[in-house]
């Protein structure tokens, strides 16, 4: 479970983002109102002088203005910071919801779902964050599962499992320790650790997988114990100097019954040298000198051995990498110093062929290394099927599940149909749209969920019966009032045989009704810039009278001027 720090908590929309936008809207709205009454009474003040009005007639009006326009202003600020708190109110109030549902689910409370009424872009938002938290719920619970189920591995694994650190500490190990230590109470992990360190160290520099069998005398005892060690990397590449870190895993397994079952089927040869020449397998049996002392017939053929001849030299190497010495770090030869049995699969230039070698140490009575068996398979044919097999199955797997994830994950909707018109595949959105489950879908007809009109559904079954072609792209309205964009694309085999056909559909109701709404839009900007031409006629019309009165005006003063000047003289 998750802790949240309330620390970072965010502060509440309405003391940070709502005041904010508040500010802001007065003080723009102040700051506009200022700025207009001081120009709207400079411009009225020149337009009267301007006109040759009287000063105190001037001097009047604009008081009349000056004391009218911040009451004005001020009523349309106040209307507007009503509208401004009203609108705030319905923006903050989703993402206060929002918030609130992130913080939930950060403090771990995974069913918390997010109900937000509203269609806009808010309402899309809370469906996309519900949609996550389930997303990622699901994922939680996966990846609890998982690690039930790999510590449940690891405890059943028979293998004792060692976790060390870089510095060799030990970090965790698994119960196959505790149940070889209730047999054995003397064992301790250094006894498993010590004869590995130098391994260790190299699987830490070289990051190679190291293989390596130790044998354990546990104290007072008397009984030998054979172990093959495995040491690989875990963790990340580069080393720390943290002591605590995952470096390096050891999986011992006890294989001491298996060593005693191969020294028995050394010891009982002769039970199987009459089958000897009947194994497929190539078998050779060599001394310390690397000579080949026994070969079995598939030996002989293939490496074309003569016959052996004991007072002469028939050295393995010759026959088998067509060499004149022993190769260097030929994983055979190094049986002879390790005294240990290897398995290993090379392709050898000399036979042309992909081998699988198994060397297999002989010991005599005293248990002194006197030679080698060697058994040795031509794996050649199995390589090339295994590459061809791995390489289709990686390619059918891949395009399988990017099919299927792109099939489900698609938004549109998407199904199959037979030449019926019988649905056989549908993905997860149409199931969804007809809220109906997969399986009670596939077999139905197409058109029992589209709703299509019977003349179309006539048309399709008549044309699916001529031509086995549905229309490629058509539109249809179903009966809730939305808008399909109905695709067809046909399924055809390699002699042009219809064999399915894929319908897409894709919702367009949205489009349709901003469609209509821009139609509406355009009707309805047409009349109003008819009634705005209209009245800038008016307008002008008004102006223009305007102005020839004003100049009657100033003919007249000018005729009542000289007629005064005339009375006085």
């Amino acid at each position: 479970m998750f802790n949240i720090d309330n620390s970072h908590k965010p502060s509440p929309l309405g003391s940070s983002v709502r005041k904010k936008l508040l500010i802001t809207v007065f003080l723009v709205l102040a700051v506009s109102g200022i700025i207009i009454n001081l120009v709207f009474l400079n411009l009225i003040r020149t337009t009267l002088l301007s006109e040759g009005f009287d000063t105190n007639l001037i001097d009047d009006v604009i008081r009349q203005f000056t004391v009218l326009g911040p009451g004005i202003t001020i009523a349309g600020i106040l209307i507007v910071l009503f509208v401004a708190l009203y609108i705030s109110e319905t923006i903050t109030q989703p993402i206060k919801k929002l918030t609130d549902g992130m913080l939930d689910i950060a403090g771990g409370k995974w069913n918390t779902r997010v109900t937000i009424s509203s269609k806009d872009e808010f309402g899309q938002l809370a469906a996309g964050f519900n949609f996550m938290v389930e997303h990622i719920e699901d994922s939680i619970d996966n990846l609890k599962a998982a690690k039930e189920y790999t510590d449940n591995i690891v405890i059943s694994v028979p293998s004792i499992l060692i976790v060390l650190s870089d510095r060799f500490n030990v970090l965790s190990t698994n119960m196959a320790l505790k149940n070889l230590n209730e047999q054995y109470p003397q064992l301790s992990l250094d006894q498993f650790i010590a004869p590995l360190k130098d391994d260790i160290r190299r699987n830490l520099e070289t990051g190679s997988i190291i293989k390596k069998e130790i044998v354990i005398v546990p104290e007072g005892s008397g009984t030998s114990l054979i172990f093959s060690a495995t040491i690989s990397r875990i963790g990340n590449n580069g080393l720390k100097d943290d002591e605590e870190t995952p470096r390096v895993l050891l999986t011992i397994t006890d294989i001491t019954e298996r060593r005693k079952m191969k020294e028995m089927v050394l010891q009982s040869r002769q039970d199987w040298e009459d089958t000897f020449n009947t194994i497929p397998d190539m078998i050779t049996i060599h001394d310390r000198d690397y000579n080949i002392i026994l070969a079995n017939k598939a030996a002989r053929e293939t490496l074309n051995i003569p016959l052996l001849d004991f007072k002469k030299t028939n050295k393995c190497y010759e026959y088998y990498h067509g060499t004149k010495s022993v190769p260097r770090d030929c994983p055979s030869c190094g049986c002879l110093k390790t005294e240990e049995p290897a398995s290993f699969e090379i392709y050898e230039p000399h036979l042309k062929k992909y081998v699988e070698i198994r060397s297999i140490p002989r010991f005599n009575g005293d248990h002194k290394l006197i030679g080698l068996i060697h058994i040795v398979r031509d794996i050649s044919l199995r390589k090339k099927i295994e590459d061809e097999h791995n390489k289709l199955l990686i390619a059918i797997t891949k395009a399988k599940m990017e099919w299927e994830m792109t099939f489900d994950s698609a938004m549109e909707f998407i199904i199959l149909i037979d030449n019926e018109l019988k649905i056989t595949r549908c993905n997860k959105s149409f199931s969804e749209y007809v809220n109906k489950p997969v399986n009670n879908i596939v077999g139905h007809h197409c058109y029992d969920f589209f709703r299509c009109p019977a003349t179309q559904v006539e048309e399709c079954k008549n044309r699916m019966t001529s031509s086995n072609e549905l229309p490629a792209k058509s539109e249809l309205e179903t009966e809730t009032g939305r808008w399909l964009y109905i695709s067809h694309r046909p399924i055809q085999d390699d002699k042009e045989k219809l064999l399915k056909s894929v319908i897409i559909a894709t919702d367009v109701t949205e489009l349709k009704t901003a469609q209509q709404r821009i139609n509406e839009s355009e009707k309805e900007l047409k009349v109003k810039v008819d009634d705005l031409e209209k009245f800038y006629e008016m307008a002008i019309g008004r102006e223009l009278r305007m102005k020839e009165l004003k100049k009657e005006i100033k003919r007249l003063n000018r005729q009542l001027g000289n007629y005064e000047e005339i009375n006085i003289g």
